[in-house]
């Protein structure tokens, strides 16, 4: 898995005011790069830096689905594999029958060569490679079929491979006019460059990309569709291929794939659903769901017509048909989840129109002396505005904050049970909630009282998977920093919030994030409702939460936990649960730390 860092500026850091625009925030999500269902998806990991004056204890507020690598160590591969120039005329082997065993990631040898046959044909890498540059199309996919038999039982096979010249030769082969020979190419390509970062880089650096997308544009066999969009997912998986492949890839992979498939029309598509493959379409979002982790696919697919209608399109049939643990929703959901990264900030949306708008006539007014201290008020966005009204019908990536795409997610949230789905559902409508204006207003007025989807996100905290538990408190974090929604979410979260500060064990790799985000909700909740908050504190929690605080592994949340300890003893109603714990202003202070101890002081 890609990793990304964690950056913990040291020293004492101000603490916000009660109820202030407090949040913990995922940055990026490592997704599986290529279809391996041995590959251990790892959760959400982010990327932030704690410190700035406004989000003093706080990480990036978004989520966001990265390819991962999945691969173990490359290994050092010559420079430039031998030329490809030479052809020498193969042996003869035996003739073989017809057979097919295509698994989930690599592809075993198909069509008209058994596996059987090929193991028992006496054929070597060296050989087979020869055999590619044969004149007769027979002998040329019976290497290909070697190469991709072989490939998918012995690792070492890619690298002897790659340095016989063997990937230029099969490119080459992705132009033959036999079907059978392009089915084998491109299946020994894609088995070639599984977990092989050099085969993938010399597969590009050979015009495979160009010319596997030309020969999917081209074909009507399902077989050959299949082998090349999943060489395309596995290339996918490699940053440096990523603007390339959204250049070249994506418009085939849309318009011939995605859009046909999804059975969203806008009557102008020339090809029937019946046309594409179940697996296809799974591989090519598969494929989209990696690109669209880098900023140049994540722009170019807003702006694709037709794509995320169709990505949306898919998702609520399924959801609508029972089918919402089909294998391509969790590929479609990766893709709107990261397709709503930053959305506020990347795309003109109505919600920064209304935002300048409110802005401009606050500081018309602040400058004739009318509101004279509204800084912290604008920073912070706690300030009225009319939400806009909602497009009629949305297309593009105004689908991407409708209110038909929160309901899909918060449908498919209550009804999926694969974690990852639920985690892609979590980490979309936190991305919508994410920024520091009216759209994460708008967004959580919407999750939260329009929709009533509150229950739903509630039930991901009782997940046994602590990437859902964790993006489920993370979403909850960024919507309790609105005032609106406290009493709504005092009912229905509160008791769920604090459970987690209760029996969390702390013993996952996400446990850090999942207390800090469970500190930071309660103590935006309780400002606004301590009577609640009393009715759900107990001697338990409190003991945790001190615990929390000397925590020195889990220095975010031990800093979320102290200031959660601050605003409690700040208050009138829950001051007398911290004496009853046998806590005074000095034991307080020695937890906070020499930096807080003054803050604690002036409360008191």
């Amino acid at each position: 898995m890609e990793s990304w860092g964690r950056h913990h500026p040291r020293g004492g850091w101000p603490a916000p005011g009660a109820g202030s625009d407090i949040c913990f925030m995922e940055k990026i999500k490592a997704s599986r790069s290529e279809p391996d269902l041995y590959c251990d998806p790892r959760g959400t990991l982010r990327k932030g830096t704690l410190g700035s004056k406004v989000h003093k204890a706080t990480q990036n507020r978004y989520s966001f689905y990265s390819s991962c690598s999945g691969q173990k160590v490359a290994r050092k591969f010559p420079a430039r594999p031998p030329s490809c120039t030479s052809r020498q005329d193969p042996g003869s082997i035996p003739p073989a029958s017809c057979h097919k065993d295509l698994s989930f990631s690599h592809s075993r040898a198909s069509s008209k060569i058994c596996s059987e046959d090929i193991e028992c044909s006496g054929l070597t890498i060296p050989k087979a490679v020869q055999y590619l540059s044969s004149q007769e199309e027979k002998c040329q996919a019976i290497g290909a079929y070697y190469i991709q038999h072989t490939c998918f039982q012995d690792e070492s096979a890619k690298q002897q491979v790659y340095q016989l010249g063997g990937i230029c030769k099969l490119v080459d082969l992705l132009r033959s006019p036999n079907q059978n020979v392009q089915q084998a190419a491109a299946g020994a390509l894609r088995n070639l460059v599984f977990r092989s970062p050099a085969n993938k880089l010399e597969t590009r650096r050979q015009n495979g990309i160009r010319e596997a997308v030309s020969l999917l544009r081209r074909t009507g066999s399902t077989e050959i569709q299949k082998q090349l969009t999943g060489l395309l997912w596995n290339l996918s998986s490699a940053d440096e291929l990523k603007e390339e492949l959204v250049a070249e890839a994506l418009p085939v992979l849309a318009d011939r794939v995605i859009i046909p498939f999804s059975g969203w029309c806008d009557g102008n598509s020339n090809l029937a659903r019946e046309a594409v493959d179940p697996e296809v379409f799974f591989n090519a979002t598969g494929c989209l769901r990696n690109l669209s982790s880098a900023d140049a696919g994540r722009q170019t697919m807003r702006n694709y017509t037709g794509l995320i209608d169709s990505l949306l399109a898919y998702v609520q049939n399924c959801v609508a048909a029972s089918r919402c643990d089909d294998k391509s929703v969790e590929n479609c959901m990766c893709v709107l989840h990261n397709l709503s990264y930053r959305l506020d900030a990347e795309v003109p949306t109505r919600y920064r129109q209304l935002e300048y708008n409110a802005r401009n006539a606050y500081t018309e007014k602040s400058s004739t002396g009318c509101f004279s201290n509204k800084s912290d008020r604008m920073m912070n966005n706690n300030y009225d505005c009319p939400l806009p009204e909602e497009e009629p019908s949305p297309t593009g990536s105004s689908l991407l904050y409708h209110s038909d795409a929160v309901r899909t997610y918060l449908n498919l949230m209550g009804k999926s049970k694969k974690d990852a789905t639920l985690e892609a559902c979590a980490g979309a409508l936190q991305n919508l909630t994410a920024s520091k204006g009216l759209m994460s207003s708008g967004m959580s007025q919407l999750i939260g009282l329009k929709e009533k989807g509150l229950p739903q996100i509630a039930r991901l905290l009782q997940s046994g998977n602590s990437d859902v538990v964790r993006s489920g408190a993370s979403l909850l974090s960024n919507m309790s920093r609105h005032p609106v929604l406290h009493r709504v979410m005092g009912n229905q979260v509160f008791p769920e919030v604090t459970r987690l500060l209760t029996s969390h064990t702390g013993n996952t790799s996400n446990s850090e994030d999942i207390l800090s985000s469970a500190c930071y909700t309660v103590r935006n909740l309780m400002a606004s409702q301590p009577q609640v908050a009393k009715q759900h504190f107990s001697s338990s929690m409190i003991n945790n939460v001190i615990n929390l605080c000397r925590s020195s592994a889990s220095p975010r949340a031990a800093e979320a936990a102290r200031l959660l300890l601050s605003d409690m003893w700040a208050s009138k109603e829950l001051q007398g649960i911290l004496r009853q714990q046998g806590l005074d202003r000095n034991m307080l202070g020695t937890l906070a730390g020499p930096s807080s101890f003054r803050n604690f002081t002036s409360r008191f």
